[in-house]
């Protein structure tokens, strides 16, 4: 158990010198954790903070509630409250803070990881009885619910044996035909569409732009090759696409470092640079689009007919 919360310890202290130098995390009730408990997210900086962006691909926890908490003579901050769903090592993954004034920057939290303890054996199946059933107070005798049942049956027919009338047969209307579904190049293509017409760079939201830059291409390998692109660090997907052998590998690993030295190294690239990577992740989607086509060109006519029936 010493080893444990050392461990745990040593966790907790990585995360806070890690983290976003603008944003203070710290965790409260996170030690001997179980699925169910409860435990806190505190987030703190110098100025205040308007709102904590939870991401939707949350599986292993649960974030119940995000506080926003005002102090006189302190700026506002947060205190999230998670329950973890999940036994086991599992990694919370960073999230975005936005500050009031928009003059401050925009912060990440750093992941973390926690260790949540089985609350009993996986060969436990043995079901116990916590006590003897016992009577409401007023409860009624069980004969009442029978006849109470027997009459609203008896109720009901003669509703319908003295109440129906002729009705004329309804027109079946003919249902619409759903929406083709978009494949995950076209999706991405126009986030990135939207992301250039918002024009964050003319507004020096360098880090903004960047990492809104780099979850498109994130989002899209997480839909495209069924890996968890968004909960991994740029060195883990390396190592992921280097398994799963995607289409320009070497390439993708540079424009995830590319962003991440403007999101994370200070380093500000020139608008020219970033507008050639946009280029580039733009063709790179388009790539997926030649693909599609010649799938469909290869299968055979019956198939294509078939599809489109």
């Amino acid at each position: 158990m010493k080893r444990i919360l050392a461990l745990l310890v040593l966790i907790g202290l990585s995360c806070l010198l890690l983290a976003d130098a603008n944003i203070i995390q710290s965790l409260e009730n996170d030690d001997d954790l179980s699925v169910g408990d409860r435990f806190h997210l505190n987030l703190r900086a110098e100025y205040a903070l308007n709102k904590v962006v939870v991401p939707d691909t949350l599986t292993n926890f649960k974030v119940i509630e995000v506080k926003r908490i005002t102090e006189a003579g302190l700026p506002a901050h947060f205190r999230l409250t998670i329950v973890p769903l999940l036994p086991g090592y599992h990694s919370f993954p960073s999230l975005q803070v936005q500050p009031v004034d928009s003059g401050n920057p925009i912060a990440y939290t750093d992941r973390f990881r926690i260790n949540i303890v089985p609350v009993r054996a996986e060969s436990d199946t043995t079901l116990v009885d916590i006590k003897a059933p016992l009577k409401y107070p007023y409860q009624s005798p069980a004969w009442l619910y029978i006849l109470a049942l027997v009459l609203l049956l008896v109720s009901t027919l003669l509703f319908f044996w003295f109440g129906r009338k002729k009705r004329e047969p309804e027109q079946i209307k003919p249902t619409p035909a759903p929406a083709p579904k978009l494949p995950n190049w076209k999706k991405a293509l126009e986030k990135l569409i939207a992301l250039q017409e918002r024009d964050l760079l003319s507004r020096d939201m360098t880090i903004q732009h960047h990492y809104e830059l780099s979850w498109i291409l994130r989002e899209f390998i997480m839909y495209e090759y069924r890996i968890a692109a968004l909960e991994m660090t740029t060195f883990e997907i390396r190592e992921a696409i280097s398994r799963v052998g995607i289409l320009k590998a070497d390439e993708v690993n540079r424009f995830l470092t590319f962003c991440d030295m403007a999101k994370f190294a200070k380093h500000k690239p020139s608008p020219e640079e970033t507008k050639a990577m946009e280029e580039w992740l733009k063709n790179y989607l388009l790539a997926f689009e030649v693909i599609e086509a010649q799938k469909l060109l290869n299968k055979p006519q019956g198939e294509i007919n078939a599809a489109n029936r």
